[in-house]
């Protein structure tokens, strides 16, 4: 094994250590309590993770610029659809369904 072969082994390594690392980080933090952060933050983790998946595993960091440029559009694309997911669910009303019991209404119970 050359030392060029024996440096690549090393980074890969590395690279799968980072994970594994990332990803008990990820177990770890759905038992802490921290609300709607705990969202945001595996989301962040996530993020790094697939960063480092790109760079490394699918060799983006040596590709063409043309790769790169694809890597990218499709990224701002899922952004696309995540946005326009989110528009279509944020003007959504709630409605009741037929199955659904009606809520009590507190003079009900008062007797009246």
């Amino acid at each position: 094994m050359t030392n060029l072969e024996s440096h690549a082994y090393r980074r890969i390594v590395l690279v799968w250590i980072a994970l594994m690392a990332l990803l008990l980080l990820t177990f770890g933090s759905a038992y802490l309590k921290l609300g709607a952060w705990n969202n945001a933050i595996n989301l962040g983790i996530a993020a790094v993770k697939a960063l480092l998946v790109a760079v490394f595993f699918m060799h983006l960091r040596s590709a063409s610029t043309m790769l790169r440029i694809v890597a990218v559009i499709a990224l701002l694309m899922l952004a696309l659809l995540f946005g326009l997911s989110h528009t279509d669910y944020a003007t959504r009303t709630m409605q009741r369904v037929p199955w659904q019991t009606p809520p009590k209404s507190q003079n009900a119970e008062g007797g009246g």
